[in-house]
């Protein structure tokens, strides 16, 4: 896939317009409409600007010749630990350089709720045992175990466990965190 097709497609997977990711990386518009159509090639420091506004690293853009598949064995994943939040976390990522998703399974302890955030990227949640309240804008939903949903991580959203017991949920979401 070439350059400009590879910046357009990430960008509108994550529904940005021209306009946005000009702001964001400091090149005019018709410069990045240039770049998209394969009419211009950016340098190294504008694709750099490119790259954070669309919220990859630059290795996104460069056609990888390395292995397509990184297998996960059972007891391989590593936890994180991040003091500042008050559940536990397990990556489930092979270290792939070239894949985008950040696979977490994650240990929601009861009563806990997130402030609301917003960043790059695309979010999937996947209830395992538990409850969990979502927040995305102005909806609000109950998810119990077996229910899962995806959102744009653009949207304000927050989360939280209401119930008196760990909510375990599997976490997907883009571009990768750790």
């Amino acid at each position: 896939m070439l350059l400009g097709t590879r910046i357009r497609s990430r960008r509108r997977q994550l529904g940005l317009t021209l306009k946005t990711v000009g702001e964001s990386s400091r090149l005019s518009v018709p410069y990045l409409s240039q770049v998209e159509r394969n009419q211009a090639n950016p340098t190294v420091t504008s694709l750099a600007s490119i790259a954070r506004a669309l919220g990859v690293s630059l290795n996104f853009f460069v056609p990888d010749e390395g292995p397509h598949a990184v297998v996960s064995r059972s007891g391989e994943g590593h936890d994180l630990h991040i003091r500042e939040l008050p559940y536990r976390v397990r990556s489930l990522a092979g270290r792939g350089p070239h894949l985008q998703l950040e696979p977490l399974l994650i240990n929601v302890e009861p009563q806990f709720t997130s402030e609301f955030t917003s960043h790059l990227g695309e979010e999937f949640l996947y209830v395992l045992t538990g409850q969990l309240s979502l927040k995305v804008g102005e909806e609000s939903f109950l998810l119990q175990a077996g229910d899962s949903a995806q959102h744009p991580s653009t949207t304000p959203h927050a989360w939280g466990n209401p119930g008196d017991s760990v909510t375990r949920l599997l976490w997907v979401g883009t571009p990768k965190l750790f």
